[in-house]
């Protein structure tokens, strides 16, 4: 290292630095310092939680993306009693005495819900909760310790509290229903995602290992009274006979807790981002894609945090939140564990809105979790819920004239100021009670008849709790190395083996034919425009307003100095000044350079790369390359490493004498055929799915094709294979479609037969 710390040769580079879930890493002074160590050309932070968003680039907030239908809708189950619990739940979060001793607890407010607040010697709880009855007598503050490992907090009732401790709260019998109805909603779920080959799967978040499961001093484990209500109530509904055909013979091996050990190996409650928990991460990130596989019999899974950051299943369907705790970011996170859309057997995503729902069984109203998952969308994204703007419906479009156009701001503002008069919305866009889009009677005015539902569409888009509905096991693969050693496996790879490397020619005259044909069909370039407008100021009883009175608009002739425009090109195209000035002259649109020459400059560096991108791939020639070869040595390198893969994706071949591995990955239904018709056609001798590492030189990325295989029908026939679900072009994507014509040029010098198909009943052998 010549005496250089390794550290110094990253920071030699400037490199980019990207941080993902920068929350759990950036959040000391000292961690800031470590990163500002590593002298990047710039820092890019990904996270959908994070509280500093620097300089953002690019927002997909949680609302967004579930609008999009981009992660499960979700439906609330409340498991509450129907009076009071008869008790007052209380328990002590944490205690300060910075600025005067106080201490920070938990408890029911009279208006519903929970409430965290700091308290002070001398504080009721009566008057604090908005006077809750159950804290009428004896919940007045006598004493708060601060002293580390020592705290308290004790009331005028005698009831000492330690840090972490609650008294009150949930009673068993709620939180018995609480597990009842999550069972049941899981079977339900398993009954309807049958045929569809969805696994169905269930987590449970709860406070204290030992509800779950007790260690003995022993060694052995008894469960706790979390885990035997469980069981409890799988056994009672699957006796049931709509139930009866999902029962298990090993209760054990459905059901089973993430927890941090001791250094005994038992379970413990952990805050849930020590470094104890770094062991529970891991694991629980290792059986990720595990559970999604049937053949694994774990569904149950029990949890003493939120598992953090990084770790949730598309497949969970049901959350159960049996813990008290109401932190600032807990609701959020617990959810976020089921939110990805699930997927099938075969790895595929489901986008059936029928299938992806996720179902929280919570210990509050179905209006108490959508109010707090509202206000922590609101405090940590900034959006504004329930607020209709005047311009929220611009973009609505009416016919007119015979042609659908937006009706435009003006239009929008009307609508919104009738919105007001008909008490639906107030004079700051809130809302109201009155607007209910489930009676048929709602109109905004006869005038918009034609378009009511689209207003009322608009308006529930800003409502928050419309969308609060209430409510793999691995294989390693096996090398049959018979068949790798054998001549026919020799001859299919010697004949697809050989490296090449690609030289593109074209004539300058096409290309500057090309980029004209392509800069002559470009939206004109508008020049820079410069709006000014003038108002006046009101006072009025009602407040103080403005109001536009005037308004000029010119064009902007304030560029005294143009950028260069060639070097510009140059640099983004990397062609010659000379081909540069054909192009630019030819295609008569200089003139519109110095109205707005940046937005110039981008669109004709655009449609040149776009032009000199489609000759190049017309006219790529491919070569071998003298020596260069894909070694079978990497084939048997990885039978060496003990190639693994989830068995949800895995297909398993029947005719071993025909394939070097005995199960084959594959990505799509239309894959998975395609190996079963290999495994089964009687005239393919040999088949191989190629390796990832397989990858063929293209100027838009390597690219790697599908199969290989050989035939024996009078003569020795190779044949590569892509398999797509379509070969329509269209609907692949372009630079996709791009690599497999270059792949076509490749396998052509070869001398073997390559070509696109969706079935092998497409080949023609």
């Amino acid at each position: 290292m010549s005496g250089r710390k390794p550290i110094e040769f990253i920071q030699a580079t400037n490199p980019v630095v990207i941080i993902d879930e920068p929350q759990s890493v950036d959040n000391t002074e000292k961690a800031k310092r470590a990163i500002d160590k590593l002298t990047s050309v710039f820092t890019l932070r990904y996270s959908a939680t994070y509280r500093t968003p620097y300089n953002l680039l690019y927002k997909l907030d949680p609302i967004r993306a579930y609008d999009l239908r981009l992660v499960k809708r979700i439906e609330v189950a409340s498991v509450r009693a129907d009076g009071e619990l008869g008790n007052a739940y209380v328990k002590l979060l944490k205690t300060d005495n910075k600025k005067g001793i106080k201490a920070q607890v938990e408890f029911y407010k009279e208006s519903g819900g929970v409430r965290q607040l700091w308290i002070k010697n001398n504080d009721d709880l009566f008057d604090k909760s908005g006077k809750h009855e159950i804290y009428r007598n004896g919940y007045m503050v006598n004493e708060i310790d601060c002293r580390p490992n020592a705290e308290y907090v004790e009331f005028s009732n005698g009831q000492r509290l330690n840090l972490g401790q609650a008294t009150g709260g949930l009673n068993d019998e709620i939180m018995q229903q609480q597990v009842y109805a999550t069972v049941e909603e899981h079977l339900k779920k398993e009954l309807a995602f049958k045929d569809k080959e969805v696994k169905v799967l269930s987590l449970f978040f709860i406070d204290r290992v030992a509800n779950y499961r007790i260690y003995g001093d022993d060694g052995t484990t008894t469960l706790g009274k979390i885990g035997q209500w469980f069981e409890d109530a799988y056994k009672k509904l699957t006796a049931k006979g709509m139930y009866k055909a999902l029962a298990v013979k090993n209760m054990a091996a459905i059901h089973n807790g993430y927890f941090s050990k001791d250094n005994k190996g038992r379970g413990k409650d952990t805050t849930g981002n020590s470094k104890d928990d770094e062991g529970t991460y891991e694991l629980i990130m290792r059986d990720k894609e595990r559970l999604l596989s049937a053949e694994t019999p774990l569904r149950f899974i029990f949890s003493h945090s939120a598992l953090r950051e990084g770790w949730d299943n598309p497949n969970v369907f049901q959350i159960c939140t049996l813990n008290e705790l109401r932190s600032a970011e807990k609701k959020r996170q617990e959810i976020g564990r089921g939110l990805r859309l699930p997927v099938n057997e075969q790895g595929e995503r489901i986008h059936d809105e029928n299938v992806n729902r996720l179902t929280v069984i919570a210990n509050e109203s179905y209006e108490d979790f959508a109010n707090a998952l509202q206000n922590e969308f609101e405090h940590d994204y900034g959006i504004r819920f329930g607020i209709v703007e005047k311009h929220a419906f611009t973009e609505i479009q009416r016919e007119l004239d015979g042609e659908k156009l937006p009706i435009g701001k003006l239009e929008s503002a009307k609508i919104w100021k009738k919105l007001c008069e008909h008490g639906y919305v107030n004079n700051n866009g809130k809302v109201l009670d009155k607007f209910n889009s489930d009676k048929p009677e709602l109109t905004i005015g006869v005038e918009y008849d034609d378009i009511n539902a689209d207003i009322i569409d608009v308006i529930q888009g800003v409502i928050f709790r419309r969308r609060i509905k209430d409510a793999r096991k691995t294989h390693k693969i096996k090398f049959n190395k018979q068949v790798q050693l054998s001549p026919e496996f020799s001859a299919l790879w010697d004949k697809i083996k050989h490296r090449t490397r690609y030289r593109v020619s074209y004539k300058t005259e096409k290309l500057i034919q090309c980029a004209v044909g392509r800069i002559k069909k470009m939206e004109k370039i508008k020049p820079i425009r410069i709006s000014v407008t003038g108002g006046e100021i009101v006072f009025t009883d009602d407040g103080v307003y403005a109001h536009e009175v005037r308004e000029s608009v010119k064009d902007y002739n304030g560029i005294e100095v143009l950028p260069d425009l060639l070097a510009y090109l140059q640099e983004h195209t990397e062609l010659t000044r000379h081909t540069l000035v054909e192009i630019i002259n030819r295609s008569e649109r200089i003139d519109e350079f110095q109205g707005n020459p940046q937005k110039f400059m981008a669109a004709v560096a655009h449609e040149i790369s776009r032009a000199l991108h489609d000759l190049i791939l017309a006219g790529i020639q491919y070569e071998k390359v003298a020596g260069h070869y894909w070694q079978m040595s990497r084939v048997e390198k990885d039978a060496e490493n003990d190639i693994v893969r989830y068995l949800g994706n895995l297909y398993e071949v029947k005719n071993q004498e025909k394939c070097i591995v005995d199960r084959i990955a594959f990505d799509s239904e239309v894959e998975r055929r395609f190996a079963e018709d290999l495994d089964n056609h009687e005239n393919v001798r040999l088949f191989v799915k190629l390796p990832r590492w397989f990858k063929i030189d293209t100027p838009i990325g390597s690219y790697n094709p599908d199969w290989a295989f050989m035939t024996e029908n009078h003569k020795k026939l190779y044949f590569v294979r892509e398999t797509k679900g379509s070969t329509d072009n269209d609907l692949l994507r372009k630079s996709e479609n791009q690599k497999i014509k270059c792949g076509e040029h490749h396998f052509n010098t070869l001398g073997v037969d390559y070509d696109v198909v969706t079935k092998l009943s497409e080949v023609e052998f």
